[in-house]
This record gives C-alpha cells, structure tokens and sequence, in this order.
C-alpha cells in the first residue's frame, strides 16, 4: 500500500507540472526525440512496452518497474558521420541508473546530453575568420516506478530541461508517465507512455516560447520463445507528435499552414504524421542478442532500417547498433555503442 501511495503522490506532482503554452513555430529542445539507449536503437526505436531494462526511463518509466538488480549505462553516438563535415564537434550521450529499494519501488537517474558543435563565422569575407561554439543541450530526471498489481507497472520522470543556441538559452520542467500490462493468457505485453510534458522553451521574449515535442507511445511486445536458452520477441512501437492541443489564429492567418498534415490536435496521430517502428531481438543463453527493425519517419523518405547486437558476460554489457542517417554530400549512416552493468 505504501508503494502505491508514493506512486500516487509523484504522478500527482507531474499533473500539475503539464500546464504549458504552446507557443507558434515548431517544438523546442529536439534532442530529447532522439532516442535513448543503444538496445533500443537496433530495433527500429520500438521499446515502449519493454521492462526490465534501465533505458526504460527513455521511453516508458513504467518498465523501470520490476527491475530487480542495480543497473548503469553509458552510451554515446558520434552525428559527425551523419551530415558529414558540417557536423564537426556534434555528439550525442546519455546516462541512466535505476536500483530497487526494498519494498518501494525502484528509483533512478537519467541525462541526456547533445553538444551541438561549431558553427563558422564569415562575417564580411567568403573564407572563415573564425568558429564558434554552439554550445550543449541537455535533460536531467529523476524516475521512480513500481508494479502495481501483479500485471501492471508504472512509472513517472520528474526532468529539468537546458537547451542553449550559441548566446540564447533556457531552462524547462517537464514529467512522463508511462504504465505497461502483461496479458495473463498470452505472452502479450502492451506499453504506454506520455512524454515531455511541461513548460515551453522561451529563448527571447514570451511572444516566441516554443512547447515541448510532446509525444504519446503505444508498443506491443510478442514473446514468440521464451526458454533459457533461447528468446526471441517481436515489438511494434508507435509514436503521435503532440507539437500543439489547437490550431491557433495565427495559424488559421497562415494560408501554408495545413493542421492535417502537423501534429495540432486529432491530427497529430493520423499514420503520416506519427513514428511507427516494428523490430525483432533474439538472444543466446543470455550471451549473445541480435536485433532488426524498421521505422517509418514523417517527412524522412528511404529505408530506415536498423540493426544491431549485444554481448554480455556476468554483469557487462555491450551494445552496438547501426542506424540510417541522412542522405546529404559527405553524410552516412550513425554507429551507437554503449555499455551495460548490473550489480
């Protein structure tokens, strides 16, 4: 009962922390789309109902629930490889801990970092006389979840958000919610989660504060074999991009303004305007996993197919993942490494 009252109380405290103005142009600080967590990369970005794993606070606090050991991860990607010499210095990492805590639940700790590197300066003259730092972006929460009933789990993240555009910055409050369910008579899991939903980003004045890219996600997971020597699990994630609640006047002025084709109200969850990803993970004796999927992405025509393996010995991890990147002169695909450890 103490469990669920604590849990009760947080998820409280982020309700009222979801009053927002969504301000006109396009959502802030969009590096906390970016993902989270190398495991979850290899398979197409599909991990809303997965559970047990640290990276959870991610996508989906709730999985964070029935963790029953201290984990840690690091992980890094290196973007200079995707747009190419115009990404010099860019680099994305994150880091996330969770420990159960006896009868409470479990609580952790996540960052997500984005250096956005340099930019040229040219001023008057065609050649560069200099560069300059653009400067970092980062997300720090607190995560606390618990399982609810012996099917269900829970979860929230308290963040504080930084994002910084070479001499502007701000600072926003944001919380995500997340629950997952384990249907009883098939080996069906289904998440949900809520995400970034908080205060704007307000880098000049109050007329040009920017919301958060709020983001609803529904997963499934399908444990087709579950043996100790063998697993392997099909998932579906899909992702609506919550940019505005309503169409606003000036946007009802715009006459290139199209709600059907943004993420304004019911529209943003129509197939064109959301993330869908499916994927597939298959393990070895808990030494080897490989992983497959595929993601569509609004307004990013070609292939998005994703890849990746890990390799585990005692309580280390390392996880590999290779995903598309962008098709422009000097670009490519992104590799993401990162390390695992349980304690």
């Amino acid at each position: 009962m103490k469990r669920i009252i604590i849990l009760s109380t947080v998820i409280v405290f982020a309700l009222f922390s979801t009053i927002t103005y969504a301000g006109t142009g396009r959502t802030a600080a969009q590096f906390l789309s970016l993902g989270g967590g190398t495991r979850a990369a290899g398979m197409g970005d599909t991990f809303t109902a997965i559970s047990g794993d640290v990276i959870s606070a991610f996508w989906n606090p709730g999985g964070l629930g029935n963790i029953s050991d201290i984990q840690m991860t690091v992980s890094y990607t290196n973007y200079a490889a995707m747009f190419g010499e115009a990404s010099e210095g860019m680099y994305y990492g994150l880091a996330a801990f969770a420990m159960p805590v006896k009868d409470w639940g479990v609580f952790g700790s996540s960052i997500q970092i984005q250096d956005q590197g340099t930019m040229l300066i040219t001023t008057d003259s065609p050649e560069p006389v200099g560069e300059e730092d653009l400067g970092m972006n980062w997300a720090w929460a607190l995560s606390y979840a618990d399982q609810l009933g012996d099917n269900w789990l829970a979860g929230v993240n308290a963040k504080i958000i930084r994002q910084k555009l070479w001499k502007e910055s701000d600072t926003a409050y944001a919380a995500d919610m997340g629950i997952q369910y384990v249907v009883s008579a098939i080996p069906l899991g289904i998440g949900l989660a809520l995400q970034n939903l908080g205060t704007g980003i307000q880098m000049t004045d109050e007329y040009q504060t920017q919301p958060l890219p709020r983001a609803m996600k529904l997963g499934l997971v399908f444990r087709v074999i579950d043996m100790p020597s063998h697993r392997l699990q099909l998932l579906s994630d899909y992702t609506s991009f919550i940019d505005k609640l309503s169409e606003t006047e000036e946007d009802s002025a715009n006459p290139d303004f199209d709600a059907s084709k943004a993420g304004v109200g019911i529209h943003a969850f129509k197939p064109n305007n959301s993330q869908q990803g499916v994927g597939a993970e298959y393990w070895y004796s808990n030494i080897l996993g490989v992983r497959v999927g595929y993601k569509y992405i609004p307004d990013m025509p070609g292939d998005h197919i994703t890849m990746g393996f890990s390799i585990r010995y005692s309580g280390y991890q390392f996880d590999y993942a290779r995903v598309p990147g962008i098709d422009v002169p000097g670009g490519g695909d992104i590799d993401k490494v990162a390390l695992m450890f349980r304690f």
